[in-house]
């Protein structure tokens, strides 16, 4: 069984093992390093390669062999074969060693020295004969023969095959040299070990990686391939390795630096990435590849925004209601969840649309990916554009670098929720229609198509169908988000729930319904409620606030002066004039301050101690 060392000098011979004497030379250099990684193998001419692949497979990293085989070797195995070479003293030497012979050929491979030009100094006659394997050797120590040499130098074949022939013969390599050879091959050990250390970290880094990744070297040939790689190709590495990458990846231009590039490898399609890798110790291309549907999946390229920011709070459990009306659209709405199309969420403002939509994402197969919500009405209608689409970088003054990933994308997998949808200005109509249709954005400053896998609901107070015919609402469009249809009714509509309401919105504050007293029951029970169930949840925080001050506070007279509005009449609050006044002069205000702040709507928001999306809905009412 051959050794195990990781450093070998393999030698061959013909018909006679050691009569060349390199055996002796080489175990005399071996025994002075005093070292045991350095071996000696000797083995006939025909079973070089042989021999020297189970040196590999036995873990051998450098093997050491004279000139025509190490080129031999060099071309069938992965490791590292250090030629002997013959240095300039070591023929010297050989050359005094046969001084008594006239005539000295020297044999060698290609690269050997050539010391015919000392001829003059040894008063010999000397003649190179050069060969580059076993048979050009043969000829060339018999032509040696013929021409009358009566000595030769060169390597343990060359030595053997001069004996054989009674010729004299003489190795072309001393210790001193070989012994610096193998003391460079035990440093460079050192170093393919230490490299292999880093390669071997590295391998266990890119293996982790979901994406597939290969190296490919400046030739476009593939050195380095990953576990996921080789999974996603289903192929083995040593298939690849050291193979044109275009055997795999055929169409890949590997003159777009920094690209990627969409590839078919067997029946998959592939999201690849190239970008060149180019400094003193490297030269070639990195390459980074994924399904294309799983890469869809993850958005690693387009979906940069955490699904983390779009979690929804409520589900039907939320729901609270004991009206036949109210519970037949949530059973309905339950239905519509398991399906994939769009639903249009129809009632007025304030009745609980969002809490709807949020519980159907909840209860579709959608439930764990985003849920992103948008008010088409808190937005300027230049804003939403850019909010909805998103941009690329430069799109317009004051963009973001690197650009924005929009509302639309960021639901890639998910539920995009359209509040207030009639609303949305006609021109983005006409966009979000391509979106319903194609499933497919463009961001502002792109010509690129991004696919989106989103599932639309909308909501609206406004009818419609009103709107189609006034030219408001695209009919396309309105066709579009009308298949499924979910109606929520108004608080005053659905009165039996008031008291349910008040109960939940009370245990916010810690209050039970038996801490009101029955007048303010009673007034909560009749009052109309215009703005539904939102406008009943502010009402019930102000009676808890009031509540905590001072308990005289609950008393008739308190609640008729610092709640008014829930003692009257329906008719009172539909035509009351005093509320017409109030907003003509809320809109005068809005107005000057306008008109002050010189357009600018942040510092009027400011001004007037109200937010952003209260003021832009204000200034809605100047345009109507």
């Amino acid at each position: 069984m051959l050794n195990q060392k990781p450093i070998n000098i393999l030698v061959s011979y013909i018909k006679t093992p050691s009569i060349n004497g390199f055996r002796a030379l080489a175990e005399q250099t071996i025994a002075k390093i005093h070292t045991d990684q350095i071996g000696f193998v000797e083995c006939h001419i025909s079973d070089v390669l042989d021999v020297a692949q189970q040196l590999v497979e036995n873990g051998s990293e450098i093997l050491l062999c004279t000139g025509a085989t190490a080129h031999y070797l060099q071309k069938k195995l992965p490791i590292e074969i250090h030629p002997i070479r013959t240095g300039a003293f070591d023929v010297i030497q050989a050359i005094s060693n046969l001084k008594q012979y006239q005539k000295i050929a020297l044999l060698g491979s290609t690269s050997s020295v050539n010391l015919t030009q000392y001829a003059d100094v040894f008063a010999l006659k000397i003649q190179q004969f050069s060969y580059d394997s076993y048979l050009a050797a043969k000829k060339a120590v018999e032509l040696a023969q013929q021409q009358e040499f009566d000595a030769v130098i060169g390597s343990p074949v060359a030595v053997e095959m001069a004996l054989s022939l009674n010729m004299a013969a003489q190795l072309a390599i001393s210790s001193n040299a070989l012994h610096d050879h193998l003391e460079s091959a035990l440093q460079r050990l050192d170093k393919i070990r230490e490299e292999k250390q880093h390669t071997q970290r590295l391998t266990e880094i890119f293996n982790h990686l979901t994406d597939g990744i290969c190296f490919i070297s400046n030739t476009g040939n593939i050195r380095f391939i990953n576990q996921s790689m080789t999974e996603l190709l289903g192929i083995h590495a040593t298939a690849v390795l050291n193979q044109s990458v275009h055997h795999i990846f055929q169409h890949l231009d590997l003159n777009l630096d920094n690209s990627h590039q969409i590839l078919t490898v067997g029946a998959k399609k592939l999201a690849v990435h190239l970008s060149v890798l180019k400094n003193e110790h490297i030269d070639g291309f990195i390459l980074s590849a994924q399904d294309l549907e799983s890469f869809e999946k993850s958005s690693s390229e387009f979906r940069k925004v955490s699904s983390r920011k779009f979690n929804t709070r409520y589900r039907f459990s939320d729901l609270i209601s004991k009206d036949p009306q109210f519970l037949q659209s949530i059973e309905l709405a339950k239905q519509y969840a398991q399906t994939e199309a769009t639903i249009l969420i129809t009632g007025e403002s304030g009745t609980g649309k969002e809490l709807l939509a949020q519980s159907i994402h909840q209860y579709s197969a959608r439930a764990k990916a985003p849920f992103v919500a948008i008010n088409c009405a808190s937005f300027p209608e230049s804003i939403l554009e850019s909010e909805l689409f998103g941009y690329e970088e430069g799109a317009f003054t004051g963009a973001k670098k690197n650009g924005k990933v929009g509302l639309i994308e960021a639901a890639h997998n998910g539920t995009l929720f359209l509040d207030e949808i009639g609303d949305m200005p006609l021109h983005l109509q006409t966009r979000f229609l391509r979106v319903l249709q194609e499933r497919q954005i463009n961001r502002l400053g792109s010509i690129v198509s991004h696919h989106v896998n989103i599932r639309v609901l909308a909501a609206t107070h406004c009818d419609l169908e009103e709107q189609v015919k006034k030219g408001e609402f695209r009919a396309d469009l309105y066709y579009r988000l009308n298949i499924l249809r979910v109606f929520v009714p108004a608080l005053r509509q659905r009165r039996v729930d008031i008291l349910e309401l008040v109960s939940h919105f009370l245990s916010k504050h810690d209050l039970s319904r038996e801490q009101l007293p029955e007048h303010v029951l009673k007034a909560l029970q009749k009052y109309h409620w215009l703005g539904n169930v939102r406008e009943l949840e502010n009402i019930i925080e102000r009676l808890a606030v009031m509540s905590r001050l001072d308990q005289s506070l609950l008393s008739q007279h308190s609640i008729e002066r610092h709640i008014p509005e829930i003692f009257q009449k329906a008719d009172q609050q539909e035509q009351s004039p005093l509320k017409a006044v109030k907003i003509n002069q809320e809109l005068q205000l809005i107005e000057q301050a306008i008109d002050a702040a010189d357009g600018n709507l942040d510092i009027v928001a400011q001004n007037l101690n109200i937010s952003r999306t209260t003021l832009w809905r204000k200034m809605k009412l100047l345009k109507n």
